[in-house]
Formats: C-alpha cells, sequence, structure tokens
C-alpha cells in the first residue's frame, strides 16, 4: 500500500519523537537498542547536560512513559484497522474513511505529546543548549528530507 508523502513525514516524525520520548529515559543512562533510542541518546550527548538536568530529563520520560505505551498500542490498532478496512474484498468507503481520520487524529495527536514533552525538556535547559538541540534536530530533519527524497520540514 503506497503511503502519500504527508503521511511518511508526518508518521515518520511522530515516530521519531514518541520513540524518543518513551525510550530517552534510559537511552540517558544506558546503550541504546534501537536507532530512535540512539537518536535521542546522540542529541541528549551534544548538549552537555549536568547530573540534575539528566535527571529531571529521565523523570520527564518516564513520567510520559506508560502514556506513550497506550497511545502507541492505541495508534497501531487504528492503522491495522485501516489497511484492513481498505484491504476488503469490497472495501466500504465510509469505513475506510473513519478509519483514515482516526489514523490522522492520531498523527496529530502525537504531534501534540511531542509538543508538550519538548516544552517540558525546554524548561531543563539552558538558552545555549535548547539552541544547540534546535540546530540538532533541524540537521537531522535535513538528513531524512534527503533520504526520503524530499524537501525539510521546520
Amino acid at each position: 500500500m503506497n503511503h502519500h508523502p504527508f503521511q511518511k513525514k508526518l508518521f515518520g516524525a511522530a515516530t521519531l519523537i514518541l520513540a524518543g520520548a518513551l525510550t530517552a529515559g534510559t537511552a540517558l543512562a544506558q546503550p541504546a537498542p534501537g536507532r530512535f533510542a540512539r537518536g535521542i541518546r546522540a542529541a541528549m550527548a551534544t548538549l552537555d547536560l549536568t547530573d540534575a538536568q539528566k535527571d529531571k530529563i529521565k523523570a520527564i520520560f518516564a513520567s510520559h512513559k506508560d502514556e506513550g505505551m497506550a497511545f502507541h498500542a492505541q495508534a497501531k490498532a487504528d492503522r491495522e484497522a485501516l489497511k484492513a478496512a481498505a484491504s476488503a474484498a469490497d472495501p466500504d468507503a465510509v469505513l475506510v474513511g473513519t478509519a483514515f481520520l482516526k489514523v490522522r487524529a492520531d498523527g496529530q495527536a502525537a504531534a501534540a505529546r511531542m509538543k508538550a514533552v519538548r516544552t517540558e525538556i525546554d524548561a531543563v535547559l539552558t538558552p545555549d543548549q535548547r539552541a544547540k538541540l534546535d540546530g540538532w534536530i533541524a540537521a537531522h530533519r535535513q538528513q531524512r528530507a534527503m533520504f526520503l527524497g524530499g524537501p525539510a520540514q521546520n
């Protein structure tokens, strides 16, 4: 099934940040097993965080872990429902449309969650660290855009 480029970028960004939110607490202290965790760990490593900042950021990620896991499970179920509805022998347009709208709403909710987590993290960082993180994210988006063959998003 082909996805619209907007969906790829939305889900890619949402997945990256949500996965980071779920794994960064352990990523700061331990070797990271997955590429998303490695990315968050690499971003945090560039910030020269104090031990107190590391503890606060770990607490932020830990506070969102259960919520993030539940959200991830629901979003996965919604994507599977869309796939099943669209793959039916005689797809019901209303059912497919409703399932698509749920998936799109999940992406918007993920973006809102990521923004909230980022706001909490920004409160812990110094202005220089926030600027470094913004630069790291911009560079990462540029790399992803080059890999996916599309323009970088802000």
